[in-house]
C-alpha cells in the first residue's frame, strides 16, 4: 500500500520541508502577535495553555511563548519536533513550550488527560485528508478544549485561490529550489500538486525529491459549517491578522470559533 502524501513529505522528506519552514521564520513573530491579539480579545490571556496543532518546527509556538503563553506543539514528524525543541532552546523558552510527536487525527492519544484554553492551526494544515477526517480533527480538538476556549485557524481561501489559480510556481529557499506544478479540481475543491525539490551544487542543481500533494481547500461557508458540525460556535472570519474582512483579493482566511 502506498503511503499517504503527508507521510512522504513530513516523514520521509522532513529535512527538505524543514528548510521551507525555516524560510518562513522571519514572519513568524508578526503572525504570532496576530494570533495573540485574537486570543486576548477572546479572554485567553498570557499564562493560558495553547495547543499548536501540526506545529512544524514550532515557529509560532516559540513566539507565543515569548508573549507569556504556555504552548504545546504537536506534529506528526519526529524530525520537525526535534527542530522545534532546538529552536525553543535557542530562544530560551523551553520552560513555556512542549513539543510532542503525534498525528492530528489522534491528537487526544498524543495528549492524554490534557486540557487547553485555545487551539491554533496555521499554514493551511487542515485539509490534508477528507472532510469527515477534518470534522473528526476539529471535534477531537474541541474535546481537549475548556468551555469558553477558542480555535484559531489560518488557512488558504478556496474561492480566491481558484479565481487566481497559478498552475506553476518557483521558490528559492537557501540552497533549495522548489518547483510547484498544480491543478485545481473544481468538482472536489482539491488542489493537487507536485513539489520538486532541487538542491544547488556548484553551478547546477540536482534532484532531491518529488512529492505529490492532494489538499482540500475550503470556502468560507464550508469552514463555518465544518466547525459547527464539529461542535464549535463560529465567531468571526478575517482576511489576515490585521482583521480585514475576507476578500477574493486575498488568498488567506483566519477563522475564530469558540466552545460554548
Amino acid at each position: 500500500m502506498s503511503r499517504h502524501w503527508t507521510e512522504e513529505l513530513f516523514l520521509k522528506h522532513a529535512d527538505l520541508y524543514r528548510v521551507l519552514l525555516e524560510g518562513m521564520l522571519a514572519r513568524a513573530e508578526d503572525e504570532a502577535r496576530g494570533v495573540a491579539g485574537l486570543l486576548d480579545a477572546a479572554g485567553v490571556e498570557a499564562g493560558a495553555v495553547i495547543l499548536d496543532l501540526n506545529c512544524g518546527i514550532g515557529r509560532h509556538a516559540i513566539h507565543l511563548a515569548k508573549l507569556g503563553y504556555h504552548v504545546v506543539g504537536v506534529d506528526i514528524s519526529p524530525r520537525l519536533v526535534e527542530r522545534a525543541r532546538e529552536l525553543a532552546a535557542e530562544h530560551s523558552v523551553m520552560d513555556l513550550t512542549e513539543f510532542v510527536v503525534g498525528d492530528a487525527r489522534e491528537v487526544a492519544d498524543a495528549l492524554p488527560g490534557r486540557n487547553f484554553d485555545a487551539v491554533i492551526s496555521m499554514f493551511t494544515s487542515l485539509g490534508y485528508y477528507d472532510e469527515e477526517t477534518d470534522r473528526l480533527i476539529l471535534r477531537r480538538c474541541r474535546d481537549l478544549t475548556r468551555a469558553g476556549g477558542i480555535f484559531v485557524l489560518e488557512t488558504g481561501f478556496r474561492d480566491s485561490i481558484a479565481r487566481n489559480f497559478q498552475p506553476y510556481g518557483v521558490f528559492r529557499v537557501g540552497s533549495l529550489l522548489l518547483l510547484h506544478e498544480r491543478e485545481f479540481d473544481l468538482d472536489t475543491s482539491r488542489s493537487r500538486a507536485t513539489w520538486t525539490f532541487l538542491e544547488k551544487k556548484g553551478s547546477s542543481y540536482r534532484l532531491r525529491a518529488a512529492v505529490d500533494l492532494d489538499h482540500r481547500l475550503y470556502s468560507l461557508h464550508e469552514l463555518i459549517s465544518l466547525f459547527k458540525q464539529a461542535g464549535w460556535r463560529y465567531c468571526a472570519a478575517y482576511r489576515d491578522f490585521a482583521l480585514r474582512e475576507p476578500s477574493l483579493d486575498g488568498n488567506r482566511l483566519v477563522i475564530v470559533a469558540d466552545k460554548i
